[in-house]
């Protein structure tokens, strides 16, 4: 049963009715940075297109910079679980099906929606120094799965050890370079098409013998 004590509006508490507010205003983000810009969109911008006053608006967010932050949280909310989950579910596979899994988790909930990739590639990065610490500590996030996949990979045997987090850090300027390319590509090129050449490339470059092409090995 309900708390008699907690005051309803058309069957809502007011936490719900925020709640409710709130997500709106994440919604009017995800459209607007994902779409116009962050610089080009204001507080009242969003206000309109959240059905939302100002008042209500500093009620959930100190400002916008706050409102990048949250949106972004759940960007990374999301890729952080497909990755997760794609790197579980072939936890006794081989490292090379383990990386095709985590890189097509990743990159097709990122890529399917342009507005979660403009925000991810684009409009976070130098936004702001708290935004930019939270860009920075999701790549670290991302780079230590590649480290963990990779000594796993060694523990057992597939590879040889080599430097994970630099390669953690190749993939993910990679990454960063083809998908902000492939956006403002016009006609952009099909989406599998960058799935695949991106995954083709983390897989050659976590096993890759680093002895190749050194002419003292042998």
């Amino acid at each position: 049963m309900s708390d008699p004590s907690v005051r309803r509006y058309s069957g809502r508490s007011v936490d719900e009715w925020k709640a409710a507010r709130r997500e709106r205003l994440l919604d009017a983000a995800l459209e607007l940075f994902g779409t116009e810009g962050y610089p080009a969109t204001s507080v009242e911008r969003l206000c309109a297109q959240a059905k939302v006053s100002t008042r209500h608006f500093y009620h959930e967010f100190q400002n916008k910079e706050a409102v990048l932050l949250a949106v972004h949280a759940q960007v990374i909310e999301l890729g952080v679980r497909s990755t997760g989950d794609a790197l579980a579910a072939t936890r006794d596979a081989p490292v090379r099906e383990r990386i095709t899994a985590a890189v097509d988790g990743y990159l097709r909930t990122i890529m399917t929606d342009l507005r979660r990739a403009r925000i991810s590639f684009v409009e976070v990065v130098g936004a702001s120094p708290a935004v930019e610490e939270q860009r920075i500590a999701f790549r670290e996030l991302l780079i230590s799965s590649v480290v963990s996949v990779g000594e796993d990979a060694v523990a057992r045997g597939e590879i040889s050890r080599k430097n994970f987090r630099f390669i953690g850090l190749s993939f993910m300027g990679a990454v960063n370079t083809v998908v902000y390319d492939w956006m403002l590509a016009d006609p952009r090129p099909p989406e599998e098409e960058v799935v695949v050449a991106l995954r083709d490339l983390a897989v050659s470059l976590m096993t890759a013998d680093p002895r190749d092409g050194d002419p003292s090995a042998g």
